[in-house]
This record gives C-alpha cells, structure tokens and sequence, in this order.
C-alpha cells in the first residue's frame, strides 16, 4: 500500500466513521419536542409568541391530536377533524374523514413532533414539521409532515394532513 493509497483510506475510514456517527446521532436521539418551533404571521412574516394565543392554541391541537391517533381515541380524533378533512399518508394514499376513523387502532409507537413551523394567516394555520415515531425508545420512521387547521367556532379544525418518509 503506497503512502498515499494508506492516507486516501485512512482519509476515507475517518470520515466514514464521523458520518456513522451523525447518523447514529441523527436517527436515535431525535430532536426534542418544540426545540425549534416558531410561529409567523403569514401576511406580515412578523414572529408571533409560541406560549400564547392562535400559535400556542394550533400546537395544542396538533399534540393533541398525535396523542389521541397513537391511543386509538376515536372520539377525540373525530373532534379534530373538519367534516371535509383529506389525509395523503406517506404510502401516497388518500383517505377522507371516514376512512381516516375507520382505519384507527391503538398504535405500539409514539408521535413526537418538532421543529414545527406554523404560518397563521387570519383563521387559517399551516404547521409544517418532523414527527419522530418512537418504539421502545428507538425511532421506527421520521416523516416530514404538512397540516392545515381552520379556526371554526372556537376551536382548531383539521382540513388536511399530508405526511413525506424522510
């Protein structure tokens, strides 16, 4: 092995071993929930608070809503979405609200979203996000998801969801 081919592996060797190692890090230890949330009023791109108000009240829901999919709680499901509600999951099927219901079973993961980013404009909201699905403390899938919510009488709706594997 000349010196050069022996640098070139080593060189190789060292930068596979760093990229395993982001990996490793990337896929089991997943970002926390809200880590790096945020919030815009989508007509003026102006920051709007997290804690309080349309942004604190949309990601409420939407934690809501994971927890009650991965119990299988069919009642609070039903509460959230729209009656006009569309789903493309990240098989790329699309499926309105009864399907939506009809194919909810307790789920042996759980959903943690985060690095959510939230558009308000008027009373509609756009969380887009990464949600982590965790089984036994290991993660099963990351999906890029897409949710829209409509601000009807009081409470956050969902109209549509659509979900990318990552």
């Amino acid at each position: 092995m000349t010196r050069r081919t022996h640098y070139s592996t080593r060189t190789f060797t060292t930068g596979l071993v760093l990229s395993a190692a982001f990996w490793a890090l990337a896929i089991y230890a997943p970002a926390s929930a809200g880590a790096a949330d945020t919030c815009v009023d989508a007509a003026t791109s102006a920051p709007l608070p997290l804690d309080v108000g349309p942004c604190a009240d949309v990601l409420a829901q939407e934690t809501r809503w994971l927890a009650a999919i991965a119990a299988g709680d069919v009642g609070t499901v039903e509460a959230i979405l729209s009656p006009t509600f569309k789903h493309v999951n990240s098989d790329g099927q699309l499926l309105n609200r009864a399907e939506e219901i009809a194919n909810m079973a307790p789920l042996p993961f759980t959903m943690n979203p985060s690095d959510q980013i939230v558009d308000i404009a008027g009373n509609t909201a756009v969380v887009h996000g990464i949600n982590t699905l965790l089984q036994g403390g290991q993660v099963m899938a990351t999906e890029r998801f897409t949710d829209v919510f409509e601000l009807q009488n009081g409470q956050w709706m969902a109209l549509s969801a659509q979900e990318t594997a990552t």
